[in-house]
């Protein structure tokens, strides 16, 4: 996926650095699916019938086109940098550049999934200072991963624009290729990563993936995928899940002297649209090496032997050498955090008694239009919390099918019946009780900030839901 820039890639980084790319903008919220590897069940390396062919025909003329329209939006914003260009692209020929770096590979410069598919590699490489070249594997997954969700809409679906944006991704391809090499030459690497512009992924999404034989992972998260919507998106059902009544008094209350800590993690999940969003996920780690994700109920009335049964996947092993935590789901992948370093952070109790005075709202939702899909689904729940000990509680579901490919649209949309009471909280157990006296009692826990780790009351975690104020 390298292949030999020279001179092209020295002159050309002032204006690379800066330059956004506006044929991809349609795609850019594409995402891979960690949930559901693009190999899983099958032989990554065997021909997979998925993968449909998208051929097209490359040109004199179009190439010539390309590279005058590029320098046109490239003269909006630097005008310097694109005559620059202008010149280096007229006496070097990007598609030669381009089938360099597919030598080797199994990729077809005259089909626009392989093309594409090689660009997403190489934004990867770039964003992560790679050098390790993809297997063929692994080529194929991210094929599959990102190709196959696009290959039936526009641009990809109609020949002609098909070709036109092929030719694109190719240019742009080899500028990107162009700045990375230039920017390490000239020992300007950082900055260069730091103003890279976000087409399809962004750069920072792309630092927090693994190139894998199953195509981009998150390190060690686990995502909860958007589904192919139907007309009446099923998503919609889990806009506000049933909180079960629970006895007057705790079942499990010894469960709080096997923990060693209660933290949260980042990871990456499906927002609406589909998009993949950065999400906190709180985590209780227990002394006897296990860890347990969180759900809605409180530590003291979670049985911990049954659950394990039940739900294994909430569960996996922990190690730490001193502020460095190694966790291993349960399927034996493990991935390490340092404590307040971006991903893993300690979560504080609240103390006996206190008050929140605030709102605090949580998005979240699905579709398939970040995919260029027809749905998107948006879900909403608000907790307003008061000082003197009461709550309100509310929230709201919608959801849109466009009908673009049906030709039928449709919208839905509802509201969750309000509710109120008042809340204790009592360190990580939140109690809601109803003014009939049903009282339900939740996991409850303060976010962090800073290293050493302060106490940040302006994100709560309500059962394994993170919620922030409204802005």
């Amino acid at each position: 996926m390298r292949g030999r820039l020279g001179l092209l890639a020295l002159l050309l980084i002032p204006a690379i650095a800066t330059t956004q790319a506006p044929a991809l903008d349609s795609l850019r919220a594409v995402a891979p699916d960690p949930a559901r590897p693009p190999g899983a069940g099958s032989d990554a390396a065997a021909p997979d019938p998925r993968d449909p062919d998208l051929p097209f025909a490359s040109t004199p003329d179009l190439r010539a086109r390309t590279v005058a329209e590029r320098v046109r939006r490239m003269q909006i914003a630097d005008p310097l940098g694109a005559a620059v260009a202008a010149r280096e692209l007229a006496q070097h020929d990007y598609d030669a550049i381009f089938r360099g770096f597919l030598a080797g590979t199994a990729l077809r410069e005259t089909d626009a999934g392989d093309v594409l598919a090689a660009f997403i590699v190489l934004q990867w490489m770039v964003a992560n200072d790679a050098t390790t070249e993809p297997s063929p594997a692994a080529l194929r997954a991210i094929r599959r991963q990102f190709v196959v969700p696009l290959a039936t809409k526009p641009p990809l679906s109609l020949p002609g624009a098909r070709a036109t944006f092929a030719e694109e991704v190719k240019l742009r391809a080899v500028l990107h290729h162009a700045g990375w090499q230039a920017a390490k030459r000239a020992g300007t690497l950082t900055r260069f990563l730091a103003t890279l512009p976000s087409d399809l992924l962004a750069p920072a999404t792309l630092r927090t993936l693994v190139m894998t034989d199953d195509g981009l992972v998150p390190r060690g998260a686990r995502t909860r995928a958007a589904q192919p919507a139907p007309s009446v998106p099923r998503g919609a059902a889990r806009a506000t899940p049933p909180e079960p009544e629970l006895p007057a008094e705790p079942r499990f209350p010894g469960n709080w002297a096997t923990v060693e800590g209660v933290y949260f993690r980042a990871a990456y999940g499906v927002g609406v649209g589909g998009m993949m969003i950065m999400r906190f996920e709180p985590l209780i780690l227990l002394r006897d090496g296990t860890t347990y994700e969180v759900a809605a109920a409180a530590l003291e009335d979670v049985d911990l032997t049954a659950e394990r049964v039940a739900k294994p996947r909430r569960f996996g092993r922990w190690t730490r050498a001193g502020d460095t935590f190694t966790l291993t789901d349960d399927r034996g992948r493990a991935d390490t955090y340092k404590l307040q370093d971006g991903r893993f952070f300690r979560a504080f109790p609240a103390g006996a008694g206190e008050t929140v005075a605030q709102s605090h709202r949580t998005l979240a939702g699905g579709g398939n239009t970040a995919l260029g899909g027809d749905v998107m689904i948006a879900v909403s729940n608000r907790y307003d919390f008061r000082a003197d000990g009461t709550y309100g509680r509310g929230g709201s579901v919608g959801a849109i099918n466009s009908g673009a490919r049906s030709g039928v649209g449709s919208a839905v949309s509802g509201r969750r019946a309000p509710e109120g009471g008042r809340y204790a909280l009592d360190r990580h157990t939140l109690t809601l009780t109803a003014p009939d006296g049903r009282a339900r009692r939740l996991f409850f826990a303060f976010a962090s900030h800073g290293d050493p780790p302060a106490i940040d009351r302006d994100m709560i975690f309500v059962g394994d839901d993170a919620f922030t104020p409204p802005r």
